[in-house]
């Protein structure tokens, strides 16, 4: 057998195996996820986000918000926002352009599949791209709320930093268990983060901060 046929029956096995301890897993679906993740997700929302741009409609073609097919947890109407692209030298981002597709999907389809737009029409993202998209998207919103937290206040949070990142790692550590398709993924931003916290243990000056910062309690 080729390889390609030797990885079919070992995920088969692999399947049956897993069932027989209780532990849920498909392999077709597996197989299914990882062609849509090569597909790129992220970049297809760059393909999209310039597309849109570049048709001179990217602050209307949502029809003033107003949507007529269905819409997730039976709502009429989208915001009126803008696609965002994402920049090398701004925090987040990725995550908010991210974001802005994945709230103006319905949208950015039914403009992608009008008849001027043919040309385009192949950067439309199924319901697989999208659910591959959304976990992505959940993954890097940990990191992107970090950063939120510690430049929410107008004092110095810097005694907030070490807690602020020990709380991404836990939750970056629950998601490799619920996005375990992505859980390579996660495990290199979870040693970049580890290896960080433990740079900063070894800096006093992050501990002086949380001694002197009243509003932390100290165990």
């Amino acid at each position: 057998m080729d390889n390609a046929s030797n990885n079919d029956t070992f995920m088969l096995e692999l399947e049956i195996e897993l069932e027989m301890r209780g532990i849920p897993f498909d392999h077709a679906d597996l197989h299914v996820y990882t062609n849509t993740l090569s597909n790129e997700p992220v970049g297809q929302c760059h393909g999209i986000v310039n597309a849109c741009r570049h048709s001179g409609q990217h602050h209307c073609w949502n029809n003033n918000g107003y949507w007529k097919g269905k819409l997730p947890d039976d709502k009429e109407t989208l915001p009126v926002l803008w696609l965002l692209q994402d920049c090398l030298t701004c925090w987040s981002s990725t995550f908010k352009m991210i974001d802005r597709v994945l709230t103006l999907h319905p949208a950015i389809q039914s403009f992608l599949q009008e008849i001027q737009n043919v040309d385009i029409a192949h950067l439309s993202m199924d319901l697989k791209d999208i659910d591959v998209l959304c976990d992505i998207h959940q993954i890097i919103e940990v990191p992107h709320a970090a950063p939120e937290l510690l430049t929410s206040k107008h004092t110095p949070t810097l005694s907030m930093a070490i807690p602020a990142y020990e709380l991404l790692q836990t939750k970056w550590t629950k998601l490799k268990g619920t996005i375990w398709e992505l859980a390579h993924y996660i495990e290199i931003g979870l040693d970049k983060l580890s290896n960080y916290i433990h740079q900063g243990r070894k800096t006093q000056i992050y501990t002086l901060a949380m001694i002197i910062n009243l509003s932390l309690k100290l165990e």
